[in-house]
């Protein structure tokens, strides 16, 4: 008998496979994902097991034969490059869940994650659900995607594809394997991502990158043999980690011993420095420095402090982070000039990197234990300037790149908390705007963080408008 012709990419009839709840009760499934059963039920709507395709390149010539045939045994991806303008919504926001992440680089390697990650979402309810949640979000502020009548809003799909996801996390972290499992460590950090679009207090994101991905990266333990999609992953959680430890004041997996030489081994030894990931970690070894310095100095009596040899070499520590910083400076600097790569990270590291300098200083030049020069506090006049050079290159980064609203926060609060009048605050909160009208509601936290700071030091009046522009 001949064997049954397969559904191909031309074929116009639809192929529809039964989710694993409609299969074991052995009903029709409607198809979608999740299935109109599911919903109805409350089930969790799980794909069936993926069966393994065959994907053959072909070269071909004018005699129609087969000069060449490769078949590689692979899962067959369904991928979406842009918004469909027909069909299932919910594949609709998947496409605007796509463009959000393009227009998103949370790093260099971000916005190439097309693939894997939609195989991801094709296969983990985990991650379809967040997906659809993140792209229906977007799709609900920017109005890209018209309602018919009779259909859920899109803000109405956000939040329900939301609370869906977090439900199948709570039952996926129970499994004996969900530490190993990338579908889980990623459907941390988009249900963090939903929070930082959502959440104008910052607690939600805080909330699942502590006790989200902190602990399943802690559970599952470094791993240089790790995936690609989850080495990327990591890049991503260190980029957004690191700034965490510093706004929060909080102590970061990533300054744990074991973290601190996995990521060394990851170095790549091609010789060829890296201005991002060398001030990442800085910046982990500044939130570090300076959550033990607090604790150091809280159990010295206050009439020691003047004396206690502890709190001078606190001093000398705080040079020598300095020193590295100003080394940073110098190599980076050499870096400026190079017009065939993307400027967009250095832009970034460099406002980190002035961001550090007053960070740095800001924990000696509040307390009367420390002078210069035996501590790392800048005069007046360098703190000014760094605030300055912070506002152009953020500016910067936010006119001509596609780097997340999201890594300009430490930066800014940073500046905001030394502004040197109403032109540099009025900046600030320009550009805070321009980061919440990206989806990042959470820079109302920094603003409303910024407004105290100013009220306390007399530097405005309380009823002076910080109000940001959304719409």
């Amino acid at each position: 008998m001949a064997e049954k012709r397969k559904l191909g990419p031309a074929d116009k009839r639809r192929q529809v496979k039964r989710c694993s709840a409609c299969s074991a009760r052995k009903i029709k499934c409607e198809g979608g994902f999740p299935c109109k059963y599911c919903i109805k039920t409350g089930k969790s709507c799980l794909p069936p097991k993926q069966s393994t395709g065959t994907v053959l390149f072909v070269e071909g010539h004018t005699s129609g034969e087969t000069k060449l045939q490769t078949a590689l045994s692979r899962p067959k991806l369904n991928i979406v490059s842009g918004i469909p303008t027909n069909g299932d919504p919910a594949e609709r926001f998947i496409g605007c869940f796509l463009l959000f992440i393009q227009q998103n680089r949370f790093t260099a390697s971000f916005q190439s994650l097309d693939t894997e990650i939609l195989y991801l979402v094709r296969t983990s309810p985990l991650l379809y659900h967040s997906a659809v949640a993140i792209g229906a979000l977007d799709a609900s502020r920017r109005g890209s995607i018209s309602v018919s009548k009779g259909r859920e809003s899109p803000q109405y799909v956000a939040f329900s594809s939301y609370r869906a996801s977090i439900r199948v996390l709570q039952a996926s972290v129970s499994e004996k394997d969900a530490a190993q499992r990338d579908d889980v460590l990623w459907g941390t950090f988009f249900l963090g991502l939903f929070e930082l679009l959502t959440d104008p207090s910052g607690d939600g994101w805080v909330k699942h990158i502590l006790h989200g991905t902190s602990m399943i990266l802690r559970l599952s333990s470094p791993d240089k043999n790790m995936s690609s999609l989850r080495r990327t992953f990591y890049g991503i959680f260190r980029m957004l980690e690191a700034s965490r430890a510093l706004l929060y004041n909080e102590a970061t997996i990533l300054a744990e011993d074991s973290w601190v030489n996995f990521h060394k081994q990851l170095a790549p030894n091609d010789g060829i420095w890296d201005p991002i990931e060398e001030i990442l970690a800085l910046m982990i070894r500044c939130a570090t420095f300076n959550l033990r310095g607090y604790e150091i100095v809280s159990q010295i009596p206050e009439l020691q402090r003047y004396t206690d040899p502890a709190v001078s070499a606190l001093g000398f520590e705080g040079l020598a982070i300095q020193n590295d910083l100003y080394a940073w400076h110098a190599q980076a600097l050499l870096l400026l000039g190079d017009n065939t790569s993307d400027s967009s990270p250095l832009l970034l590291a460099l406002a980190y990197y002035n961001a550090l300098l007053i960070f740095l200083s800001g924990n000696f030049d509040y307390f009367p234990y420390w002078a210069p020069p035996n501590a790392p506090i800048l005069p007046k006049s360098e703190v000014a300037a760094h605030v300055a050079a912070i506002l152009q290159l953020t500016d910067a980064a936010l006119n001509t790149s596609r780097l997340a609203g999201a890594l300009m926060f430490f930066p800014l609060r940073v500046a905001g908390s030394r502004a040197g009048g109403k032109e540099q605050r009025g900046a600030i909160l320009g550009m805070l705007s321009r980061v919440a009208q990206r989806g990042f509601v959470v820079a109302g936290k920094i603003r409303d963080d910024l407004q105290e700071v100013w009220v306390e030091r007399g530097m405005i009046s309380d009823g002076e408008d910080c109000t940001l522009q959304i719409s």
